[in-house]
C-alpha cells in the first residue's frame, strides 16, 4: 500500500458527514414535536375579538407623581434677585478616590420659597425632589436659625401637607380646564382665542350701545 494510503487510512473519520448513527432518537423527537406544534397552530381556530367602543365619558384625573426626597442643611446666600427663589449654600465634604480622603465641599442650590419667607444669613432646612421649574428642584421645609427678622414677623413657610393641596388644587383646575376644552370641540363649538385689544374694543363698544340705549329712554 502507498505511504499517501495508509496515512489516510488511519485518519479519523470526519464530523461533518452524516452517519445513520447521528439520527438518534432525541433528534427525531425534536422535529415530531415541532411539526405537531406547527399543525395545532394551523388548525386552531381565532377568538372573535370584541370591538372597542369609544365613548365621551370623562376619565378621572391621574394621580400626581410622588419623587424621592432628601433633606438638606445650608445657609441662605442670596435673596431677592428671583420672586419666591433664594441661593442655598450647602457644606459637605467629598469623598476623594485618588487620595481616599474627605475633603470639604460647597455646593449651591436654587431653592424655592413659596411666601417669600426667607432672609439672607438664615439657616434652612430644604428638600430635593420638589421640581418647580428647569432649574429649581428644591423646597424650603422650616427655619432652623434665623437671621436678622424673626420667624414670627415673616409669612409661614409652607408645610409638606399644604404644598401637596395646593399642587392638587392646581392640577384639578388644569384638568377641568383641558376636559371642558374636550367637550367643547366634541359639541361642535368654535374655541375663538379673543385677544386683549379685541376684548377691550368689544368691551367698549358694548359700552356705547348701552349708553345709547339709554339716551333713548
Amino acid at each position: 500500500m502507498a505511504p499517501s494510503h495508509l496515512l489516510r487510512a488511519t485518519m479519523p473519520l470526519r464530523a461533518s458527514i452524516t452517519t445513520p448513527l447521528s439520527l438518534t432518537r432525541p433528534s427525531i423527537l425534536q422535529s415530531t414535536t415541532y411539526l405537531t406544534t406547527l399543525r395545532n397552530a394551523s388548525t386552531t381556530t381565532p377568538t372573535p375579538t370584541q370591538p372597542k367602543t369609544t365613548g365621551t365619558e370623562t376619565q378621572a384625573p391621574s394621580r400626581l407623581r410622588n419623587y424621592a426626597s432628601a433633606l438638606k442643611t445650608g445657609t441662605v446666600v442670596s435673596v431677592g434677585r428671583m420672586d419666591r427663589t433664594v441661593r442655598v449654600c450647602h457644606r459637605h465634604t467629598s469623598w476623594d478616590r485618588h487620595i481616599r480622603k474627605f475633603y470639604p465641599q460647597e455646593t449651591h442650590y436654587l431653592v424655592s420659597d413659596p411666601r417669600n419667607s426667607l432672609r439672607e444669613g438664615d439657616i434652612i432646612e430644604f428638600s430635593s425632589g420638589a421640581p418647580k421649574s428647569r432649574n429649581v428642584h428644591h423646597v424650603v421645609e422650616r427655619i432652623i436659625t434665623p437671621f436678622g427678622e424673626a420667624i414670627a414677623d415673616r409669612p409661614a413657610v409652607l408645610s409638606k401637607e399644604e404644598r401637596e393641596a395646593e399642587r392638587e388644587k392646581r392640577w384639578a383646575a388644569k384638568y377641568l380646564r383641558r376636559e371642558s376644552k374636550r367637550l367643547g370641540r366634541e359639541a361642535g363649538v368654535p374655541n375663538e382665542r379673543v385677544g386683549k385689544v379685541k376684548r377691550i374694543v368689544q368691551e367698549r363698544v358694548a359700552e356705547d350701545e348701552q349708553m345709547q340705549e339709554s339716551q333713548r329712554g
